[in-house]
């Protein structure tokens, strides 16, 4: 009876270890980059060619890009086809959901199988970094199918096995081919290049400090699989390019990191973050203790936890490769150090505290995303869609992560000024500089000669100063697009609970905006209760917006004013 109340003990804790490392996963499909890969994905299904040249936007046309993802953008955008937002959700889920039978061998080789019901959510919580749809998750795939094959080699003794680094000739040509298709699907393969080196050069100082026959002769034969690795990635589209790709990434990093959010170095303040500190403590923490104890470790693996930390540190998009390795190279340590019995003791303190983890900090902000950081510009790309005939063809500023929606929903009719890829890295800076005041824009505005302005709401409140009814004085807050955006230039001619679009006065152009004006109808209520505006014109403009707007995101504030005028003037008493 007892032995038969353990056993459905063990099932629960399993239970709960699977729901939370699936759970962990389970981000909403937000990449703004997703639709930029669906429009290289449609026009390689259009034209049944990759795109050699930008054909998304009017800063870069017909400027050289080397679509490295193209089979990922492929992928994506026949899923997309055949199940919309639920299958690309969908796909994420099966391609990070396919690490776990890697995982799982790892914890059978190191004799942990009964270990899984806790060492499955921190695989979780390794991947949770790279938990949105992004092409990257296929190098995490390949990376931790990487990382599988050379521990089960490593573990066993026999460095002549599968891609370890003494590999055979039928080895080092499925190794080849490994690489091939990981680097048509991402550039991450530069770090599978990168573990192999480490395990190259693992063997060999194994063999040297430890005197360990566990590793390779000293020979160039370590270097076989690197060579075969690095010369299957060049079987691309674009050939060695793909190097240089990889090189003028490297080199814009640290000027990224000022601009882009996955580009940038963790922050403590960051919770998100918490779990790479985490791995990073107790991955070396435990490196450390082995070592102690037992005045000998695999060399590989310090190898490749330091220059992974060094480059996670770095940089966020890179955590999740780091902590990948960190756990399985944990796990590793834990069998030698601590007994079954302890091991579960601790395993079912750390699975609590995952938990508690992903139902205060992960889980409420997954469920509180409503719509893709790109989506947000749907509105004003279905406006801009309706009146292409008149505004059709005009410059358009966008906003850095509207640029794939944009391109997706509105080409040809119009072109984009920038989107998420690498070409366009060169305006993060200028971009930047141009927002910092309304005279710096002005400049950037004349001289990209922008015909149509498309900003975010996230504009400040600036206070105002209006007359009343008998001559006084009044602060109100007003949006401070007011300045940037002058009316003598630029006529407001659509908003919603994201966007607010402006076109420059001088051409053809759809019914402008005078009154019923974003984050500014208190303004106008102001004007109204002072005799300065007829309510009957702010009523004419409210029905013309929601013409406008009709289907759009919003926040329910013209509905507000509507119901406010609707009590006029009673309701310039309250």
């Amino acid at each position: 009876m007892q032995e038969n109340n353990h056993t459905t003990a063990e099932k629960i804790w399993l239970a709960a270890g699977i729901a939370a490392a699936l759970g962990a996963l389970a981000m909403p499909v937000l990449n703004p980059d997703l639709y930029w890969h669906l429009s290289a994905g449609r026009y390689i299904k259009e034209f049944l060619r990759l795109p050699a040249a930008d054909f998304l936007s009017w800063t870069e046309q017909g400027a050289p890009w080397v679509d490295f993802e193209w089979l990922t953008q492929v992928i994506y955008y026949a899923v997309h086809a055949l199940g919309g937002t639920p299958g690309l959700f969908a796909l994420k889920m099966a391609v990070l959901g396919a690490t776990f039978p890697a995982f799982y061998s790892l914890l059978a080789l190191n004799g942990l199988r009964s270990s899984a019901f806790f060492t499955l959510p921190l695989w979780g919580l390794t991947l949770m970094s790279n938990s949105d749809l992004r092409p990257e998750n296929f190098s995490v795939l390949f990376f931790a199918l990487l990382l599988w094959r050379l521990e089960a080699a490593r573990l066993a003794g026999r460095p002549g096995d599968s891609f370890y680094p003494a590999a055979s000739p039928a080895a080092l040509l499925r190794l080849a081919f490994f690489f091939t298709l990981w680097a048509n699907l991402h550039a991450g393969f530069a770090y599978g290049l990168l573990l192999l080196l480490c395990y190259a050069a693992g063997g060999l100082a194994d063999r040297k400090l430890w005197h360990t026959s566990a590793g390779p002769a000293l020979s160039w034969r370590p270097a076989l699989p690197v060579m075969a690795a690095a010369a299957g990635a060049m079987l691309n589209p674009w050939g060695i390019k793909i190097y240089a790709i990889l090189i003028e990434h490297a080199s814009q990093a640290d000027t990224l990191s000022r601009y882009l959010a996955e580009w940038a170095p963790p922050a403590l303040a960051n919770p998100w973050h918490w779990p790479f500190m985490a791995f990073f403590l107790v991955s070396f923490s435990l490196l450390l203790r082995r070592f102690l104890r037992e005045r000998s470790l695999p060399f590989a693996h310090l190898l490749t936890l330091g220059l992974l930390a060094f480059e996670a540190a770095r940089h966020t998009r890179h955590m999740v490769f780091f902590c990948m390795a960190a756990a399985v190279f944990s796990l590793n340590c834990m069998a030698g150090l601590w007994s079954p019995p302890m091991l579960r003791r601790r395993g079912r303190v750390i699975l609590v505290l995952t938990l508690l983890y992903l139902s205060l900090l992960v889980w409420p902000r997954y469920l509180s995303f409503r719509v893709n950081l790109g989506a947000e510009a749907a509105g004003a790309a279905a406006y801009l869609k309706t009146n292409a005939p008149s505004l059709g063809g005009r410059r358009l500023y966008n906003p850095w992560t509207w640029g794939g929606y944009l391109g997706w929903a509105l080409n040809p009719d119009y072109k984009v000024f920038t989107d998420g890829r690498y070409i366009f890295h060169k305006y993060l800076a200028p971009v930047s500089a141009a927002m910092t005041d309304q005279d710096s824009w002005a400049d950037f505005a004349r001289e990209r000669r922008f015909e149509l302005v498309l900003f975010r709401r996230d504009y400040q409140m600036l206070p105002f100063e209006q007359a009343g009814r008998n001559g006084e004085k009044t602060q109100v807050l007003r949006p401070s697009y007011l300045l940037f955006m002058p009316k003598a230039q630029w006529a407001l001619i659509y908003w919603d609970a994201f966007s607010v679009l402006f076109a420059r006065r001088g051409g053809p152009a759809a019914a402008e905006l005078k009154l019923i004006r974003p984050d500014d109808l208190e303004s106008v209520k102001f004007d109204i209760c002072a005799g300065a505006l007829k309510p009957e014109a702010a009523q004419a403009e409210l029905e013309l917006y929601r013409k406008a707007a009709a289907g759009a995101p919003s926040t329910k504030e013209a509905d507000r004013f509507a119901g406010w005028l609707a009590g006029y003037p009673a309701s310039c008493r309250r």
